[in-house]
């Protein structure tokens, strides 16, 4: 018998690992989470849209074209982004785990890659449009309000700019993580 032959028959005599109980209880807990994280995320970004819409009311903006175009684009980004969050939690609640194991590691790997688009294009997309809607306020605050609270929104704009776009960003790497662990 050469070597090959002796490969090729250690290779049949090997095992083939089965799912444990605790890996499947694993899988679904991150499942579980990943979805409690965007479920919680669009609460936040739904709050944003009921304070923007009411702020769209109290200053009668449908009566000043710009305001009314840039705030409709600040809330049309916000919706956008909630709509890609409901259909990936239900894109992941369609993951039937009773499917044979292949089959679910692939359409858990596209879910996988979906995710990935969602943070690194379209996530930098609507946070871009978002911030130019606001600038384009920028002046209307300024002839409507007092210098003093017009510095504080700009500064207090920015900061708040900077520390979203590190939780943003931390909570991308987190879900990223937890979705390499799924994707093993």
């Amino acid at each position: 018998m050469d070597d090959f032959e002796r490969l090729r028959n250690t290779w049949k005599e090997q095992r083939i690992a089965e799912p444990s109980e605790a890996g499947f209880t694993r899988l679904k807990n991150r499942i579980k989470y990943v979805t409690k994280k965007q479920k919680m995320g669009n609460v936040v970004l739904l709050s944003t849209i009921g304070v923007l819409l009411l702020f769209f009311f109290y200053i009668d903006a449908i009566a000043y074209s710009d305001v009314a175009l840039a705030l409709g684009a600040m809330i049309l980004a916000l919706m956008v982004r909630v709509l890609v969050e409901f259909l990936s939690i239900r894109h992941l609640k369609r993951l039937s785990i009773a499917i044979n194991i292949q089959k679910f590691k692939g359409k858990l790997k596209n879910y996988c890659k979906g995710r990935i688009w969602v943070h690194t294009v379209v996530t930098p997309i609507i946070l871009v449009i978002y911030c130019y809607a606001f600038w384009t306020l920028l002046p209307n605050f300024k002839a409507s309000l007092s210098k003093g609270f017009y510095q504080y929104i700009v500064v207090s704009s920015l900061v708040l700019l900077v520390v979203f776009s590190f939780f943003i960003s931390f909570q991308a790497r987190k879900e990223m993580k937890v979705l390499k662990e799924l994707r093993k």
